[in-house]
């Protein structure tokens, strides 16, 4: 095993250890020698150990082992168009089969230490198994099934798992054709591709619609529809304005156009009328014939036969009210606000709760946004996040309208919209009861692990998700708990104030499924713990995915719990629920019931749970409304308004540029309203039909709702040139000319463009000025469908109008090619020294030809730390330990100070006693004695004096020093006058 260092500058730092040892040794004069060896060494040798850790100290070794991944293309072209032969039976041989086959052919000669992985990809990436000793072949695919063919992202992720101890190799199964740009990859591993070939005979593609990016205000608009056919065929064209078919053919009944296709491209043109809006969208279907057992004739598949565009015109657009009140219902009270604004001169389109726009472009026909009494369960994130971006980025108006499901009433604390409102929806701390209790009991049984289909999420992480923004929802006054439960449970947060919900829903997300199903004993310690608290709501909201052991029991438990005052309501995810015992759970429990067969809805349902528990925090009781002082023009003639029923509580928000323009006599917020980046935001906090009944006969009721909702909507304005975008070969171009008034280019714009892909998901970039007033930009475009593309251009630091644009990526991307890509995934391997190898010539995944011995790095520095840890103790324990004493008779356990003593004291003995000779010899007894007292002084030398201040008392002849000599003398003299008496 050879060493190396990533920085071996830290080596100098040894010398400093060296030098350290040696001032220590010095300093430690008193201290024996071994000992004073022993702190030196250890000194040098714990900075030693430091200065490796600091270099970066690894061990090499080389190693033969190689590390293979197998990234499979199980997009829709690849099993939609290839085909692979048939097998002994004559049936069709299943892509599936042949790769398998080929990967087992090809693992042959296979060591003991090599690795093998599988990840398979369409739009979406899956790991079937990360690289390991063990077999992984035979595992099941399961696949993300996502539309699209991630070619790139599959390879960094593969290029990522390859261990740094092995020789890797990445083995490539794919047709080539992908929606995501490989252009952009650096690859870092050789890539061996395996091209899975085809070429479609009968298949029919609506490659593109093309519509004007801008036209005249109820203007006539040529579209363009282009068409592919692998082969000559027959069928229906038909073109969808906002849903709606437009009569392409006035000559025949229906309103599609018959078309014969002929082999390559085809265009279609289209003269269109538009009609008065803003946004105006198109989508362009063909279907083919079908044969007598309606087949298609000439077209295997359909995703790939529509495409869409869209053309903006300009002009005032409508006011969109979503009503929460009667769900969107012609006449119904919801609609007094509606009819009210029409009669104030504005156009006015009413939908459900449910019903919020699902894209940027869809909201760009709207100049405002009114939300009345909607519940935020009802406004999915997605929805949220582009109502948030239309204020922010188009310059969109939103007005929130009360009623007893808004505001806080209404779930929209910790919502994404809820930093938007002029008012804050956290009541300030009051000395009162909790108003709510709640345990979550979450089921994190094995089954929960799975994944969400259509999503890289499992069924566990989404509930978490789910049940976190739950808890953001609730007061932090509330009293909130979570127990999860599989074969055992646990009380994973306990009850207590909600007082820190994003801890909280930390803790949730962290929660790993695994085991069985057994939610008896998590309802029991939930029940437990209600128990012991005082609130005024107590409730208990259970989910699960599968059937619980002992389930006979749980709906008596349920029963158990209500008559304690506890609530129980259940949530059953998938198809594997036991929904019969959870609906009778609920029901025996005093609750609701949810079944919910996809899990990606779980978190509208879980606000919806917790909602119907949640007393709404309102103040029902009439009011004169207050004007406050402040110059909003919205107040006008509001002084002689008549009373309010009712409001939902908020408190105002404290920044600068919150106009609160009416509050109730208590100081509540009434109307306030913001600036949010290019928009306006408002809210009312009480309703527009019920509560505000007393105003409906008020002369100012129109005028009021009708100066406030122009004030907010977006104004209209002129934009600032023209913006262009185009889809080809993976990337999204977008062109912007800037021009003024009077035509000319504006030069030295700071253009940020926010690029929205179908799925919702955004992705920020910067145009950059390529010629006078031209700026331009490429994003890769991802996913099929409507890609928005939203400009904010700003002129020294002002901003202009935003503009707004769109590309097309026909629907089934991954189908757009008639024939695969060879060639791509040639240069592919060429890129990456890799190779090309057919799928019927299984070349060896392990073979070692060419393949050098890799050096395998294992940094040192966890054990250096250790082992310096164990210097520093042994340094310390050395100087404050005298261990040298055990080592009995060594004279290395004698420090030279204690050295010198003891000699010193010998030789004066010697001295006197050869002085003393003529003074007459001493007897055995006396001599005796006094070699055991010269013997014990010596020892006592060596040793040092107890006592420093001992050792430098002075003696009677004054020189500062214990005398050994007098007391010798005076021994002496006694035994000699002894003698004489005699």
């Amino acid at each position: 095993m050879n060493i190396s260092f990533e920085q071996p500058l830290w080596l100098a730092l040894i010398l400093l250890g060296v030098a350290l040892g040696i001032v220590s040794a010095v300093g430690l004069a008193a201290v024996g020698r071994i000992r004073r060896v022993t702190v030196a060494l250890a000194r040098a040798v714990l900075v030693a150990l430091l200065a490796m850790s600091l270099a970066g100290a690894a061990s090499v070794r080389e190693t033969e082992r190689i590390a293979q991944i197998a990234v499979i293309d199980v997009s829709g072209s690849v099993e939609r168009f290839a085909e692979f032969g048939v097998d002994d039976l004559g049936r069709p041989r299943s892509y599936e089969d042949v790769v398998r086959e080929h990967l087992e052919a090809a693992s042959e000669g296979r060591g003991p230490d090599d690795l093998l992985g599988i990840v398979l990809f369409d739009g979406a990436t899956t790991v079937v198994a990360a690289p390991t000793t063990s077999g992984v072949i035979e595992r099941d695919w399961r696949p993300a099934r996502s539309e699209g063919t991630d070619l790139a992202g599959a390879l960094r992720l593969a290029q990522g798992m390859l261990p740094p101890e092995a020789a890797p190799r990445i083995r490539l199964f794919s047709d080539g054709l992908a929606t995501t740009d490989v252009e952009s990859l650096a690859p870092r591993t050789p890539i061996d591709v395996t091209p899975i070939e085809f070429e479609a005979r009968r298949e029919v593609i609506v490659e593109r619609v093309d519509a004007p990016p801008r036209a005249g205000a109820e203007s006539t608009v040529t579209i363009r529809i282009v068409l592919r056919a692998a082969s000559p065929a027959t069928g229906t064209l038909r073109l969808l304005r906002e849903g709606l078919p437009v009569d392409l053919d006035e000559t025949a009944t229906g309103d599609g156009r018959r078309v014969t296709l002929r082999e390559g491209a085809n265009v279609e043109l289209a003269t269109v009328r538009l009609p008065a809006g803003r946004v105006h969208r198109f989508e362009a279907v063909f279907e083919p014939d079908l044969s007598e057992d309606a087949r298609p004739i000439a077209d295997r598949s359909l995703e790939n036969n529509r495409a869409a565009s869209f053309t903006l015109t300009p002009g005032e657009g409508a006011i969109l009210l979503v009503d929460g009140v009667s769900d969107g219902a012609p006449g119904a009270a919801g609609s007094t606000l509606a009819r009210a604004l029409e009669r104030s001169g504005l156009r006015v389109e009413v939908v459900g709760s449910r019903g919020v726009p699902d894209s940027i472009v869809a909201l760009q026909a709207y100049d405002a946004v009114i939300l009345q009494n909607v519940p935020a369960d009802d406004v999915e994130e997605r929805r949220q996040r582009l109502l948030a971006e239309y204020a922010r980025t188009l310059g969109g108006g939103i007005v929130f309208v009360g009623g007893p499901q808004a505001f806080g009433a209404g779930g929209w604390r910790g919502s994404t919209l809820e930093p938007l409102l002029p008012v804050r929806l956290d009541l300030p701390d009051r000395v009162v009861q909790p108003e709510v209790a709640i345990v979550f009991v979450l089921d994190r049984s094995g089954s929960m692990g799975q994944s969400v289909l259509g999503s890289a999420r499992s069924q566990q992480q989404i509930a978490g998700e789910a049940a976190a923004r739950a808890v953001r929802s609730l007061d932090k006054t509330d009293l909130v708990g979570v127990v999860s439960f599989s074969s055992t449970s646990s009380f994973d947060v306990p009850l207590a104030p909600n007082e820190d919900p994003e801890s909280t829903g930390l803790v949730i997300r962290s929660i790993v499924s695994g085991g069985g199903t057994d939610m008896g004993p998590a309802l029991r310690r939930a029940g437990e713990a209600l128990d012991a608290v005082d609130a005024k709501v107590k409730h208990v909201i259970a989910l699960t995915d599968g059937q619980s052991q002992a389930s006979e029991t749980l709906p008596d438990i349920a029963s158990d719990l209500a008559t304690r005052g506890i609530t129980v309501s259940t949530i059953g995810v998938g198809d594997g629920a036991d929904v019969q015992n959870l609906e009778q759970i609920a029901q025996r429990g005093g609750g609701s019931f949810y079944n919910v067969v996809n899990p990606n809805v779980l978190p509208r349902v879980f606000l919806r749970a917790v909602r119907v528990v949640r007393s709404p925090l309102l103040r029902l009781a009439p009011f004169r409304p207050v004007v406050l002082g402040v110059s909003s023009p919205y107040v006008e003639g509001v002084e002689t308004a008549p009373s309010l029923d009712g409001l939902v509580l908020t408190r105002a928000r404290e920044d600068e540029s919150v106009s609160n323009a009416l509050a109730s006599p208590e100081g509540e917020p009434l109307l306030a309203h913001w600036p949010v980046g290019l928009g306006q935001v408002a809210a009312f906090t009480s309703d527009a039909h019920a509560w505000a009944e007393p105003w409906l006969g008020w002369p100012g009721y129109e005028s009021f709702w009708g100066r406030l909702v122009r004030g907010i909507a977006r104004p209209t304005r002129d934009d600032p040139g023209v913006i262009r975008a185009s889809i080809a070969g993976g990337q999204l171009r977008v062109r912007y000319d800037a021009r003024d008034d009077g035509g000319r280019p504006i030069d030295l714009l700071s253009v940020p463009v926010s690029v929205y892909a179908p799925d919702g998901a955004r992705r920020d970039i910067v145009l950059s000025q390529t010629g006078p007033g031209r700026y331009e930009g490429v994003a890769p475009a991802e996913g099929t469908g409507v890609s928005i593309v939203v400009a904010t251009p700003r002129l020294a630091g002002t901003p202009l109008p935003p503009l707004l644009t769109g590309a097309s990526s026909p629907a089934g991307a991954e189908y757009a090619s008639l024939a695969s890509d060879r060639a791509a995934l040639e240069q592919l391997a060429e890129r990456s020294e890799g190779r090309v190898i057919e799928l019927d010539e299984p070349l060896p995944l392990f073979d070692r030809d060419g393949v050098e011995p890799v050096r395998a790095r294992t940094p040192l520095w966890p054990t250096l730390l250790a082992w310096s840890v164990v210097a520093f103790l042994f340094d310390v324990g050395t100087r404050r330990v005298a261990w040298d004493r055990l080592i009995g008779g060594a004279s290395w356990s004698v420090s030279p100070l204690a050295s010198q003593r003891a000699a010193d004291t010998t030789s004066a003995l010697r001295g006197r006693e050869r002085r003393d000779e003529g003074a007459g010899a001493l007897g055995d007894e006396d001599a005796a004695r006094l070699a055991r007292e010269a013997k014990r002084k010596i020892a006592r030398a060596a040793r040092g004096p107890a006592d420093p201040a001992v050792a430098r008392q002075p003696d009677r002849d004054g020189s500062g020093t214990a005398s050994s000599e007098s007391s010798l003398m005076a021994a002496k003299r006694r035994a000699q006058k002894r003698f004489e008496d005699q």
